[in-house]
């Protein structure tokens, strides 16, 4: 429980201690109206402690029964209004059990609590290696609650409200969004990973969640991007969406990357008048790398520890391994080429398919590509599924609907496919790449190479700077700036200005 939370029920406490007072002095008015009236805004608050410490990772268990039983008092006085003999009595319990709880609520002793806000499970992976950091600190109570998000329809209106909380790691405790109140429980630090609040157009998480929200509810907002880049970085408009411009910290990946961000960042704050408003560039951008390397260095992809569908694909007649192609198509090359990309899928399926008792087809496309179809393309829906079914009924490769890209990224020989974040992560494993040219007919060529090779993991020149220093993994490396900030006491920045 954070102090700000802890002087919140106590402020509640001392609250209903009042009431008490008050509601003792109901026999000079006589007003039954006015008696229930307190009773019933005792009995509500009491409710509201007790959910809080309900959802606390700490056990409050002896402090909840005792809410509940001034719940009960609170209820037998409301009936008892016309037995001043009952009334005293029930009145006396009541005000020992507020003397207790004010006193167990003070002894508490406040623990940094750190909130992780996911909202897809495809991109945990940037957070989790920083969330097990948190996870193993004994002065830190630490939550997992991954976000709702709604579908974004074509003319621009909200619709369905999914919730992927039971698609995480069974090894991640989650709570779920409707039994932790971010504005009640005010924790120290938040990490996120969606940085549109309303900007998306594909998805959307609810008002409460966007970070311009979340930016007044904790000491120090976090964003951590569920990409990665290479080269020149991410697009512009990547260094000042809301979750950049709000976040008191945003974690990147060091040397180019970095002097985007604080470029770009620091050009949008001239443009727009907000100097003085927003931390400065060197304050806010921390270039410590990117968490989702990480779990990428470190999956496990033993063939006796994958789906069982997946063993019956990749593995021969002779118990030998086929070559595996992780083949990834994105958004914005769909929305680029539009029926191209779909004739080039069906011309990769062909040549996979000829090939299939040396290769294996791994296609994993992009978690939100349908919602994009739905959304933006809606007229290439049908043809988009009729590829889907045709690929999973003729059973030559593996269509990779799992929550977590990094098994798919292990366990493959080579990348194929639509340029993308996933790419840029994947040259971390020094394996084969190809960006696939939807107009062109490369694909045979590239896996005949890759056939051919005697070992598929060869270094790329062009691989990201991945951050990773050999000592500490990345997670780490950002838990310890980020709760180290918090307890130099350093500004987290204005929570009460106009951003």
């Amino acid at each position: 429980m954070t102090k700000f939370c802890k002087d919140k029920q106590i402020l509640r406490i001392n609250a209903i201690k009042e009431k008490l007072l008050m509601f003792k002095n109901w026999q000079q008015s006589a007003d039954w109206n006015q008696a229930v009236e307190l009773l019933t805004w005792i009995q509500q608050n009491a409710i509201i402690i007790g959910t809080v410490l309900e959802a606390d990772v700490c056990d409050y268990h002896s402090v909840i029964k005792e809410l509940e039983q001034l719940c009960e008092l609170a209820y037998q006085m409301s009936i008892s209004l016309d037995s001043r003999e009952e009334i005293y009595a029930l009145e006396k319990e009541a005000e020992k059990i507020v003397r207790d709880l004010q006193k167990q609520l003070r002894g508490v002793i406040p623990k940094k609590e750190v909130l992780f806000l996911p909202y897809q499970p495809s991109m945990w992976d940037s957070l989790e290696s920083v969330w097990l950091e948190a996870d193993r600190d004994p002065a830190a109570d630490c939550y997992v609650v991954p976000l709702p998000f709604y579908d974004v329809l074509a003319d621009g209106s909200l619709g369905t409200l999914h919730d992927k909380s039971g698609d995480y790691p069974e090894d991640v405790s989650v709570t779920s969004y409707q039994d932790y109140s971010v504005e009640e429980r005010h924790p120290h630090v938040i990490f996120f990973h969606n940085p549109y609040d309303g900007c998306n157009k594909v998805t959307r998480v609810p008002e409460q969640f966007f970070s311009s929200r979340l930016k007044k509810c904790t000491e120090r907002l976090v964003y951590i991007p569920y990409f990665v880049s290479e080269g020149n970085g991410p697009s512009d408009h990547q260094c000042y969406m809301p979750g950049v411009l709000f976040a008191d910290q945003v974690i990147v990946q060091p040397g180019s990357v970095y002097e985007k961000y604080c470029r770009v960042y620091t050009r949008t704050l001239k443009e727009n008048g907000w100097e003085g408003a927003l931390k400065i560039a060197e304050e806010k951008f921390l270039p410590l790398g990117s968490p989702k390397f990480d779990k990428l260095l470190h999956t496990d992809c033993e063939t006796g520890k994958l789906p069982e569908r997946w063993r019956k694909v990749i593995l021969k007649a002779d118990g030998s391994r086929k070559k595996i192609i992780l083949y990834n198509l994105t958004m914005n090359v769909l929305l680029v080429n539009d029926e191209q990309e779909l004739i080039k899928v069906g011309k990769v399926f062909e040549v996979f398919k000829a090939m299939r008792e040396e290769a294996v087809l791994l296609w994993r496309p992009h978690p939100l590509l349908l919602s994009t179809i739905n959304s933006v393309r809606p007229q290439l829906r049908d043809a988009y599924l009729k590829l889907v079914q045709q690929f999973k009924e003729e059973g030559y490769g593996i269509f990779d609907e799992t929550p977590d890209p990094n098994l798919a990224m292990a366990l493959s020989d080579a990348y194929y496919g639509d340029w993308s974040s996933l790419l840029v992560t994947y040259r971390v494993t020094g394996k084969p790449v190809r960006v696939q040219d939807v107009w062109g007919e490369e694909e045979k060529e590239f896996l005949q190479e890759i056939l051919e090779a005697d070992n598929a993991r060869t270094e790329d020149d062009s691989a990201p700077d991945d951050g990773q220093d050999g000592r500490e993994q990345t997670g780490s490396r950002v838990y310890h700036a980020v709760m180290g900030g918090l307890l130099d006491g350093k500004d987290s920045g204005n929570r009460n200005s106009g951003f």
